[in-house]
């Protein structure tokens, strides 16, 4: 005899458990796999905020450092000052020295090399033609110290003859700095003039002794004008002596003029 299940269909218990379970096992998958992007999602918010946030206490930090630096920077500021202004002043002492003429130096020079037989009665230096030196000059030497814009000596006095006159200038070529010696004139004297003329204490020239009158040139200074310093670096135009008279009787070697 055949069995037969009298169980309607739609109740049968084994067959509407297995339908269902394997209809339910998809949305499982797919609801695991949206946590996974989802975790992954909050995972990667949270490391960005947390990178930003120590980037941004990073930048509050160097914002900090820099303000600091810029309140030290305004309270040195007058250090800075002051340093511009002592290399200003360096180099405005620089430009006056560069324009200066070492008249010490030049006198010194001067002195050894005059021989004993000629007797210097004025020497009158100035640094530029135009330079008024204080004196009443010694004898016709205008025309021959303009043709120089360079510091010069003028130098009026007598020897024994005119071979000495002539002697006596390859001397002061020996002078440092000399760039030329012109003779403005050199005439024989007819009186013993030449003789008294040198006060006392002087050797004097003799009588019939000629007296030169020369010009002495040295090298050119920069910025030298009849007044002094025309300009320097960094500075307004200051004024320095440009000119020294020196009045002398007789000079000997070795001595001062």
């Amino acid at each position: 005899m055949r069995a037969v299940n009298l169980i309607p269909a739609d109740s049968r218990g084994g067959s509407s458990s297995r339908g269902p379970s394997t209809g339910m096992q998809i949305p499982v998958y797919v609801l695991l796999g949206f946590l996974a992007c989802a975790l992954a999602l909050v995972t990667i918010y949270v490391l960005t905020n947390n990178s930003i946030s120590a980037r941004t206490a990073k930048l509050n930090n160097l914002k900090n450092e820099v303000t600091q630096e810029q309140a030290a920077v305004s309270r040195l500021g007058e250090f800075t000052k002051f340093a511009q202004l002592a290399q200003t002043r360096i180099s405005t002492v620089n430009s006056i020295a560069a324009a200066r003429f070492d008249w010490h130096a030049a006198l010194s020079d001067l002195s050894k090399v005059v021989p004993s037989n000629v007797t210097l009665q004025t020497v009158i230096g100035t640094v530029v033609p135009e330079a008024n030196s204080g004196g009443s000059g010694s004898g016709g030497t205008g025309t021959v110290r303009s043709a120089i814009t360079a510091p010069a000596f003028e130098i009026g006095g007598c020897t024994r003859s005119q071979d000495d006159v002539a002697k006596f200038m390859s001397q002061l070529r020996l002078i440092n700095g000399v760039t030329r010696v012109t003779i403005s004139d050199s005439q024989m004297s007819n009186s013993t003039s030449s003789s008294t003329s040198a006060g006392s204490g002087g050797q004097g020239c003799g009588i019939n002794a000629p007296s030169f009158d020369l010009v002495v040139f040295f090298q050119p200074v920069a910025n030298a004008g009849p007044t002094g310093v025309t300009s320097v670096a960094g500075a307004t135009p200051a004024t320095t002596s440009g000119t020294t008279t020196t009045t002398a009787s007789t000079t000997t070697p070795g001595g001062t003029p």
